[in-house]
């Protein structure tokens, strides 16, 4: 299942039981480093899921699945997902998850795999809500992508609302106003904190900046003999972004023109052999 960003998952169907057991969850905020772990876990044996697994994976309506279970939280719409059963429709793969929309469904994703360890993932604040502004804003402000929101339902359409939710549930729902961020950031760290208080699971509280020994000991993995990783600087996620736009905007255009195509040769068709 390796493969690289922009190659898409085919449609897979999913057997009657996991074939191995959840065994990490990573619940520390997008932008706290969950791309660094997210390599870091894959390069310690585990199957890991991200976001970009999730809009790689979009062939088995991962982006659907998660958009429906986001409507039921946070809007009331829909049967709500609890358990293993409902998230394995998504994670059925994967051994470990980290960033959104796995750290949405805190509680959730507790209950639904009680043997998992935790990993929450950390930085200061201000320099987050830094990052995120200079990240998620722009990506969910991007004009261009109306265009492409309107006509692409299956993949585009339900990223960006993904990523949208994951703001307005970070502020609050006051209308993605950046002076809320703090105030989420700070409700989310104490809402894993509390509920694993409560089920009495043990977390590790870690920054990615501390490298292999406190996650390996954690994990009780051995250390890779290489430099820790350290991917999705800013300024790449904005840039990445702009390549899926074209990508996805060249599809359209390829269709399009394949479908048109098709309408003239048989128009053509029935013309000379009418």
């Amino acid at each position: 299942m390796e493969r690289s960003f922009g190659d898409p998952y085919p449609r897979l169907s999913a057997p009657g039981q996991r074939q191995k057991e959840m065994k990490v969850l990573a619940l520390g905020m997008s932008r706290t480093g969950t791309m660094s772990l997210y390599v870091a876990l894959k390069e310690l044996g585990y199957t890991c899921y991200h976001m970009c697994e999730c809009s790689l994976d979009n062939a088995n309506d991962s982006m659907i699945l998660w958009r429906k279970a986001l409507d039921a939280k946070y809007e009331g719409t829909g049967t709500a997902f609890k358990g293993k059963e409902d998230f394995d429709k998504m994670l059925w793969r994967y051994d470990a998850v980290t960033d959104v929309p796995c750290i949405l469904f805190v509680e959730e994703l507790l209950d639904a795999y009680p043997d998992a360890q935790i990993i929450l993932t950390n930085r200061e604040v201000g320099p987050w809500k830094c990052s995120l502004e200079s990240t998620f804003y722009p990506i969910i402000n991007m004009k261009r992508w109306k265009i492409l929101e309107a006509v692409d339902k299956h993949y585009i359409a339900p990223y960006l609302s993904i990523l949208r939710s994951s703001v307005e549930v970070w502020t609050g729902g006051k209308n993605l106003d950046k002076q809320h961020l703090p105030d989420g950031f700070n409700a989310h760290y104490d809402l894993v904190r509390a509920a694993a208080k409560e089920r009495g699971r043990e977390i590790l509280e870690y920054r990615v900046q501390e490298g292999w020994q406190p996650l390996c000991q954690f994990l009780g993995k051995d250390m890779p003999d290489k430099a820790f990783p350290k991917v999705n600087e800013g300024t790449w996620v904005v840039t990445m972004h702009y390549y899926i736009f074209w990508a996805r905007f060249m599809r359209l255009v390829i269709a399009c023109l394949m479908w048109a195509t098709s309408v003239a040769v048989l128009t053509i068709a029935w013309w000379l052999f009418r």
